[in-house]
């Protein structure tokens, strides 16, 4: 999810929706990019389902924001894990503020 300082959805920016990657990671195999979606403008959230347990990169985009590509490493434990982000903007100044994480069980 990407949200401003106040908790609302940030769509897009100047017009330029947000871009979120999914790379999955092996140790000295590099990184390999497993999907991308355009941010929904309803919610300004993309979902990637059903991954295996792993490690993984999840880069949000925007040519306009700073730093322009935010990255943050998850680990996937169990088939049943769900792993939460939001990226908390400052939207006035359009700088990156915080990354949260979260992760539940699946139900």
């Amino acid at each position: 999810m990407v949200r401003s300082q106040a908790n609302i959805a940030l769509t897009s920016v100047a017009g330029i929706r947000f871009v979120a990657e999914l790379r999955h990671y092996e140790f000295g195999s590099g990184s390999e990019v497993l999907a991308t979606e355009v941010l929904d403008l309803i919610h300004a959230d993309a979902g990637f389902d059903d991954l295996k347990p792993g490690n993984y990169s999840v880069v949000i985009r925007h040519e306009q924001i700073e730093p322009p590509e935010a990255t943050v490493e998850v680990s996937i434990d169990a088939c049943d894990q769900v792993v939460l982000l939001t990226f908390v903007y400052l939207e006035a100044e359009q700088v990156l503020l915080r990354i949260q994480s979260k992760i539940e069980q699946r139900l």
